[in-house]
């Protein structure tokens, strides 16, 4: 015989005692993780896009590959600096089932799923899940005790997230696009912060947000920071509170840079919001080219 005969492949002792060692090991190396299911709510069948949302939050523990940080490169692109954090996270796959088996699509896979996200709370990153692997090591004692993750920096685009998790919700509100600053007029009512405001009306809104930040002054107008989401707030509009019920006038409109520090793409908007301020791009020639013979 040419393999060892006290351990036998498919031997279900030998593979429990590998896996709660790749489970403790985990545990002990890793860091806690917040694994965020991406629910699909309705698909655009024109562009092909889905519009998700991110409703539920689950804490588990999880090993980052790479110790020294995030991997990736930075290039410019047309649309200017662009990053590109990449990181592989190992999770065991009896703890994902664990943590995770009451999902339905989960369950009924077996496995993390492509376009999940993974919150990791130092340094405020919102990871991207772009493939899983999930024979790798192949098969020791002939199964499979984990699961990589290839993960990339995720780019909010519009989704709603309201997991429960005071913490990582506050992040989300603030990274995940421009913050417009408002001076509200008459009205009435208190909103709460993260609720969803619109103008126009329930059936069709024309602009639509979440409360980022308010502020009631003991004297003067009261002021709100709302994060858009899509559409344009304009003066004169109503502001009104989705869940709170509040509303205000808009009376005044100012933008703000204010972005969480770890967003990679804030230099780019800050540029852009300055160009629209300042008219960097000068277009009052009509033909630069030509010397004016044309």
């Amino acid at each position: 015989m040419t393999v060892n005969p006290y351990f036998r492949r498919n031997k279900k002792g030998e593979q429990s005692l590998i896996e709660s060692l790749t489970t403790e090991a985990i545990k002990i190396h890793g860091h806690e993780m917040v694994y965020i299911p991406r629910e699909k709510v309705t698909e655009d069948l024109i562009l092909g896009e889905e519009v998700s949302e991110f409703l539920d939050a689950n804490r588990i523990e999880m090993y980052l590959e790479n110790a020294e940080g995030f991997e990736g490169d930075s290039e410019m692109s047309r649309f200017g600096l662009d990053v590109k954090d990449t990181a592989v996270f190992i999770v065991s796959r009896k703890r994902f089932m664990d943590v995770m088996g009451h999902h339905p699509e989960i369950q009924k896979n077996g496995r993390p799923r492509e376009g999940d996200i993974i919150f990791f709370d130092y340094p405020y990153s919102m990871m991207e899940i772009k493939f899983v692997k999930h024979d790798n090591p192949f098969y020791p004692g002939g199964d499979r005790y984990s699961f990589k993750l290839s993960c990339e920096a995720f780019k909010y685009s519009n989704e709603k997230i309201d997991t429960g998790e005071s913490e990582l919700d506050a992040v989300m509100n603030i990274a995940s696009d421009y913050l417009v600053g408002i001076t509200l007029g008459s009205g009435s009512g208190t909103y709460t912060l993260g609720e969803e405001v619109y103008a126009g009306t329930t059936a069709d809104k024309h602009a639509y947000g979440r409360v980022n930040d308010y502020t009631v002054p003991v004297v003067g107008s009261k002021s709100a920071r709302v994060n858009m989401q899509e559409g344009t707030f304009e003066v004169g509009d109503i502001l009104v509170g989705l869940v709170s019920g509040a509303s205000y006038a808009i009376a005044g409109i100012y933008e703000t840079t204010i972005r969480a520090n770890h967003q990679d793409q804030q230099d780019n908007e800050s540029l852009e919001l300055e160009q629209r301020r300042d008219n960097i791009f000068d277009f009052t020639e009509n033909d630069p080219f030509s010397e004016g013979e044309y």
